[in-house]
């Protein structure tokens, strides 16, 4: 290489590092959050951080719901169970950060939780079925398309309706949690969308939900694009607002 060629080649370097940096800030979040999903099916998960380890989970408990049975119709029936269970349970506190941690075997994905192999199900077993209360602020509140676990019905009573829920006010839909609430669970409160979003979302009000932990196999593809990972809180059984330094059932806000 010759004296005149150094400075030429230095300064592509530079170019190429400099494009490198931009896409590690940019981009390295996402990309080590999905690498962190590489969990081996036969691994067994070590604690993360404050999430509770429960030995003995409660026994969900389910009912028909106009008609619509408690497996709903076609799909992933164990699945179906889990999303329609009707039980309260004593709600354990999680860190936001710690449910973020939490992992799975990627030959989950897409698959009926029938066809899981039994180290699989260990693993998800861990925190599937947890009693959780989840403190953050709602993004946006939204009716979810038809689903199996509700008979694929598309009327505006038998559709769960989807919050998500952001460690702070403004992040990112990518880097949020899914909860669902459904339509069982609605018949027991005076919730209604325009209640969830006048009190809740547009206000930024924080927010503690509480629920059930699920592991939802389904949409891969979201991750990192409206949620931030397929474990989410479905049902919802409770939706609290801070007020004055003490939180408050949304049954008794509304009118």
């Amino acid at each position: 290489m010759s004296k005149r060629d150094l400075p030429r080649t230095i300064g592509f370097g530079l170019i190429i590092l400099l494009i490198l940096g931009a896409a590690i800030y940019f981009f390295g979040p996402r990309l080590v959050y999905k690498a962190s999903q590489e969990v081996s099916p036969s691994a067994v998960s070590a604690q993360v951080d404050d999430m509770p380890s429960l030995a003995d989970k409660p026994k969900p408990s389910e009912i028909s719901y106009m008609g619509c049975p408690p497996e709903g119709q076609g799909g992933d029936i164990q699945l179906n169970l889990l999303k329609n269970r009707v039980d309260e349970g004593s709600y354990l506190a999680v860190a936001y950060d710690s449910l973020l941690a939490l992992r799975w075997p990627k030959n989950v994905e897409q698959s009926l939780m029938k066809d899981w192999t039994d180290a699989n199900i260990s693993f998800i077993s861990q925190y599937q079925g947890m009693p959780v209360m989840l403190e953050g602020y709602m993004l946006s509140a939204k009716e979810a398309p038809p689903d199996t676990s509700n008979c694929n019905r598309n009327n505006p009573d038998n559709v769960d309706w989807t919050v998500s829920i952001s460690k702070n006010v403004g992040d990112d839909p990518s880097q949020a949690v899914n909860a669902l609430i459904t339509p069982r669970i609605r018949a027991t409160h005076t919730w209604t969308l325009d209640l969830i979003r006048s009190i809740v979302v547009y206000s930024h009000a924080q927010v503690r939900v509480s629920g059930w932990l699920l592991f939802s196999p389904d949409h891969p593809g979201a991750v990192g694009k409206t949620t931030a990972t397929l474990w989410g809180i479905h049902p919802v059984m409770q939706i609290e607002i801070l007020q004055n330094g003490i939180w408050v059932a949304l049954d008794k806000l509304a009118n």
